[in-house]
């Protein structure tokens, strides 16, 4: 096939991933993401059925391990006896599906990074996907900036967990509504991976370093502790394994982490607090979100700081001091597991989160001026977190499978830690820190990640 055939194909990819970043926005009630998710499936289906001369064969063990999970949900469903939280926003057959959908996008994912190889170079690919997050980094510093500069937000148009919108303006004393995801960690978790493939591209051209900037200031301004630790670590740990392999330290590896704290300091003279709402705009929230100035203890005092740099490090300090527990997330999940026979087959995607839904409203409720508040009520409640997902939905079997298929990719990239596999063991590595603590789901920016890994080793065969 000729590379003007292939050019169609190359754009549906990539809209496909810039689709994924676009979670606050749904098209006739159609989150813009799971149609992001159908156009790479059927990217699939169309080469399976019109054939393009491309069989995709690597990674034999996670094509069967998904299968595994695939089953594992099916049955599960069938005998799912539960009934759905309240509020749920679809039926059970509808949720199980989508989630069984987010299988198949992921694996079409990896495909099609292989697939658009034999057309275009690592190199190209790579440019793509930073175009995408330099033009979603560009968005969310649009939404940010609108507020203060009194120009219209982006409209968001999908419904958030409680079923209401989320306007910026209902954002009070934290930017919890910024950028193009119903939540502004779930931005840095989708831009945090792009940033190293920026430098790798910038290793190449000088200019690179410059639109690093962009997306550098997006992730910093969604105060997300996950998203700018988790580079800075990724670097810090590669930068320690070439030192280690090569005898020699690699002064690249610095430049990044540098930016990050000077754009930090930047984003401290770019951030503002929110005044507080007008009471017509606190339902469905409770009267008390109104005052901006109310918070639940000192983490919550540090994340709404006007300080950008002190929102990030002081948190840093006291989640360090506090260990993995002050996490609440992880104390919840802890607790819960803890109190769970141990699961060897897992009770299939969408119904553990079911089941963990009940527990934790029970986990979670507090009292406040004599009356019992709930957290979370009436809603299925996201993992936050990869592995617990895995570990719920597929049991140790499950979780242990996907561990070996993690350390045989790791394993990959060192073998041969060449200035490309030393970036995309930077991604691999913050994609992988990242979802132990926010998404929960095999997105595609693993599945870009894997295919990337997959495909530098076949070419070198």
């Amino acid at each position: 096939m000729k590379l003007k055939n292939i050019n169609p194909i190359v754009f549906i990819f990539i809209l496909s991933i810039f689709l994924e970043a676009m979670d606050a926005f749904s098209m006739y009630a159609i989150p813009l993401p799971w149609i992001g998710i159908a156009l790479m499936i059927g990217l699939y289906i169309i080469n399976y059925f019109f054939g393009f001369d491309y069989e995709f064969d690597e990674l034999p063990s996670l094509r069967i391990w998904l299968f595994y999970i695939f089953c594992v949900t099916v049955i599960r469903a069938v005998s799912f006896d539960s009934i759905l939280p309240e509020y749920a926003s679809t039926t059970f057959s509808q949720y199980i599906t989508l989630r069984l959908l987010k299988l198949l996008g992921f694996i079409a994912g990896i495909w099609a990074i292989h697939f658009i190889s034999d057309h275009l170079n690592k190199e190209k690919i790579i440019e793509y996907l930073v175009y995408v997050g330099v033009l979603v980094s560009l968005f969310s510093l649009y939404s940010y900036f609108s507020y203060f500069l009194d120009v219209p937000d982006f409209t968001r148009s999908r419904p958030g967990s409680g079923g209401w919108t989320q306007p910026i303006k209902r954002a009070c004393s934290i930017l919890r509504n910024y950028g193009t995801f119903r939540e502004p960690s779930f931005l840095a978790v989708w831009l945090a991976p792009t940033i190293p493939l920026t430098f790798f591209l910038a290793k190449k051209k000088n200019y690179w370093y410059f639109v690093s900037l962009i997306p550098l200031l997006a992730m910093v301004l969604t105060r997300s502790l996950t998203g700018v630790i988790s580079v800075i670590l990724a670097f810090l740990v590669a930068s320690l394994i070439w030192t280690i392999k090569n005898k020699s330290f690699n002064f690249y590896l610095l430049i990044p982490i540098v930016m990050i704290l000077v754009v930090s300091i930047l984003g401290n003279n770019l951030s503002y607090k929110f005044p507080a709402l007008d009471p017509t705009m606190c339902p469905p929230e409770s009267s008390d979100k109104c005052n901006c100035s109310l918070y639940d203890d000192k983490l919550d005092e540090a994340k709404n700081s006007e300080s950008v740099t002190k929102s990030i490090f002081t948190r840093v300090t006291l989640i360090s001091s506090g260990g993995i527990d002050a996490f609440e997330n992880i104390s919840f999940l802890r607790s819960y597991i803890s109190s769970e026979n141990i699961k060897i087959f897992g009770g299939g995607l969408g119904a553990s989160n079911i089941d963990y839904s009940y527990e934790f409203e029970e986990m979670s409720k507090q009292e406040k001026e004599g009356q019992i508040v709930f957290r979370n009520p009436g809603q299925i409640v996201s993992f936050n977190n990869l592995y617990v997902n895995i570990y719920l939905s597929s049991g140790l079997i499950g979780i242990a499978w996907f561990t070996s298929i993690i350390f045989a990719l790791f394993r990959k990239l060192l073998n041969s830690f060449n200035d490309l596999n030393l970036y995309l063991f930077i991604n691999f590595f913050i994609i992988l820190l990242m979802y132990f603590f926010q998404a929960e789901e095999l997105g595609l920016s693993l599945a870009v990640s894997i295919g990337l890994i997959t495909l530098n080793e076949k070419n070198e065969r």
